[in-house]
């Protein structure tokens, strides 16, 4: 992760990022469950877990802040994943899914994590970011881990 992206490193302040137009903080689940069912429709599960760092993704406007989506990072004792990815679909294909990839890398290694894993409708584009994919574990969903 670029030190550039990086606002808030979670010590003392909660994690945020910025690059480009997109600012994306650490936040509760509340802020971030209005997108639960519009996510199901799409397979993404949204769900108030424990242990689980929210984020909400925003484009820098001209005189707002508005909330395109949202990602999470869950921390078991001895692994974390990604999940919870959305965007809301006029904002998809820009590249926000890699930096939402690396912001997360970045806090598992914060965090003392070896590895980061994910379960994802989308094998392909996590095998370009080095992930190694190992098993569909269910109808169309694949598990993949990444040794960080």
């Amino acid at each position: 992760m670029n030190p550039d992206y990086i606002i808030d490193n979670g010590k003392e302040n909660p994690y945020s990022f910025i690059k480009d137009e997109i600012i994306v903080r650490e936040c509760s689940y509340d802020d971030i469950k209005v997108y639960k069912s519009r996510a199901a429709k799409e397979r993404v599960s949204i769900s108030d877990t424990n242990n689980t760092l929210w984020f909400n993704i925003m484009r820098i406007g001209w005189k707002t802040h508005d909330t395109i989506g949202c990602c999470g990072l869950y921390l078991a004792k001895n692994k974390c994943r990604i999940k919870g990815d959305f965007i809301e679909k006029e904002f998809r294909g820009q590249g926000f899914g890699h930096f939402l990839t690396e912001m997360r890398k970045y806090i598992a290694q914060d965090k003392g994590y070896d590895v980061i894993e994910v379960l994802t409708l989308h094998p392909h584009y996590y095998e370009k970011e080095g992930f190694t994919i190992n098993k569909e574990i269910r109808s169309g969903v694949w598990h993949a881990d990444l040794v960080l």
